[in-house]
């Protein structure tokens, strides 16, 4: 209270009739003659807030909280990607706009003003656009290896993606040739700024500049074919098709020309090619559909054919890491009728394979043709027509049990094969939504 009062009292007081001892400063406060000293009233720059918490009915400071760096931030950077990281990948110049443009660019820096020695004035306009021109054309690189994900932080999906699209290593070759330019070209940069700073005269300031300016230009067309190669895969994985983690999704599988993209224009927007060969769909396509206000995906992918696993085209293995890493509902065509080159055994032994391997998936069974498939069952010469499989007979007539027979040609079995396609991926919905809860709460799952 005493100190309140004299705040008031010296509020009240004359600035001329303060007068602050500078050699003293520290020992206290001096006023002038005639007016009050006040020794015990400090100033403080800074003033120091205590916190305080109500504790049974009286005030209680707490503990000051130090700041300490949020770790979840540095984790951030080291979780997985969400499936899109493709459609956030820079737009990377030709190398050649990147060198051109830094040129310009660079050969119109001024030297610093107020240098009236011309060979000084000379030495450093040479060195500041030898600079200008290192970092014209280091930045965008730095960008790019900035903004380029590592692969081990993308989504499985995605990185099955890159390496069966690419070729295994080549992305991240590309990267390191694209950090290896970069490095050069800033060594070079600030050598040849170096020695032009150095000149002794404007002639040979000139020189070096022009050296300089060569070497550098010569550095990066050697070398800047990587640059092009990290555009040209930038455009490749920028096309690839964005799958949402969290809208349901139908895949069709089954052999090759068995008649999975012809189902895929008949049940959504996807319009891929359809041809009378094999291996027509040459990547991962994607359509959807919206049914009662409800929006679900399709994925048309390439033809299996009964190999083992090491022995699969790239196409193949296309369609493995869709099933192996995208929550999706699977769509499984048949084609029994021969046309499509693969004899019922082989659709028969590859479809077993399939479906034990991905048994967790919801499974929908199709048999396409159904308009031109004969009541006898379809045997290549090279099989063996007595079998003692009952299962696989049965397969050679009908396809598996529960199948449903369609026909793209003459509509038969499509309405029916839409409301089974809808109810399936309805559930797998709710499979989508249940799982997400489960996640969110770990400690509910029991």
């Amino acid at each position: 209270m005493s100190r309140a009062c004299c705040l008031s009292q010296l509020l009240q007081i004359p600035s001329t009739k303060i007068l602050p001892n500078t050699s003293k400063f520290s020992k206290g406060l001096y006023v002038k003659a005639g007016a009050t000293k006040y020794p015990n009233l400090c100033f403080y720059r800074n003033v120091q807030t205590v916190t305080y918490a109500i504790v049974d009915g009286s005030y209680v400071p707490t503990t000051t909280q130090t700041h300490q760096p949020d770790k979840t931030k540095e984790n951030e950077s080291t979780k997985l990607e969400s499936v899109g990281a493709f459609q956030k990948l820079p737009m990377v110049m030709p190398s050649v706009d990147i060198l051109y443009s830094a040129l310009r660019k660079a050969k119109r820096v001024p030297p610093t003003k107020g240098i009236a020695n011309i060979a000084k004035r000379e030495r450093n306009r040479g060195a500041k656009q030898l600079d200008a021109l290192m970092k014209e054309l280091a930045v965008p690189l730095r960008e790019y290896m900035e903004n380029f994900p590592k692969k081990k932080y993308l989504h499985p999906y995605e990185r099955s993606l890159i390496e069966l699209t690419l070729g295994d290593g080549n992305y991240e070759e590309v990267l390191r040739k694209v950090d290896a330019l970069r490095k050069k070209v800033v060594g070079v940069g600030k050598e040849c700024a170096s020695l032009c700073a150095k000149s002794s005269t404007k002639r040979d300031a000139g020189e070096r500049l022009n050296e300089g300016l060569e070497k550098l230009e010569e550095v990066f067309k050697c070398e800047g074919k990587a640059v092009d190669d990290l555009l040209n895969i930038a455009k490749t994985l920028r096309a690839m098709p964005v799958v949402d983690l969290e809208t349901p999704t139908l895949c069709l599988v089954g052999a090759p020309n068995v008649g999975k993209s012809s189902l895929v224009r008949v049940l959504s927007t996807g319009k891929p090619e359809v041809c009378n060969y094999p291996f027509t769909t040459r990547g991962i396509l994607m359509g959807h559909i919206a049914l009662n206000f409800q929006h679900f995906q399709v994925t048309d992918t390439p033809g299996l054919l009964k190999r083992c696993d090491e022995d699969r085209n790239n196409l193949e293995k296309l369609t493995l890491a869709v099933l192996s890493h995208l929550p999706t509902a699977i769509l499984y065509v048949h084609d029994l009728t021969g046309e499509c080159g693969t004899s019922p055994s082989d659709q028969f032994v590859i479809y077993k394979e399939i479906k034990q391997r991905f048994s967790n998936h919801l499974w929908l069974d199709v048999v396409s043709k159904c308009d031109i498939l004969q009541e006898a069952p379809v045997i290549f010469i090279m099989e063996d027509s007595d079998t003692d499989n009952p299962e696989l007979e049965r397969y050679r007539k009908k396809g598996p049990e529960g199948a449903i027979l369609v026909s793209v040609k003459d509509g038969k079995g499509l309405d029916e094969l839409k409301v089974q396609v809808h109810e399936l991926l309805v559930t797998q919905m709710d499979r989508i939504r249940s799982s997400k809860i489960d996640e969110d709460n770990p400690e509910l799952v029991t």
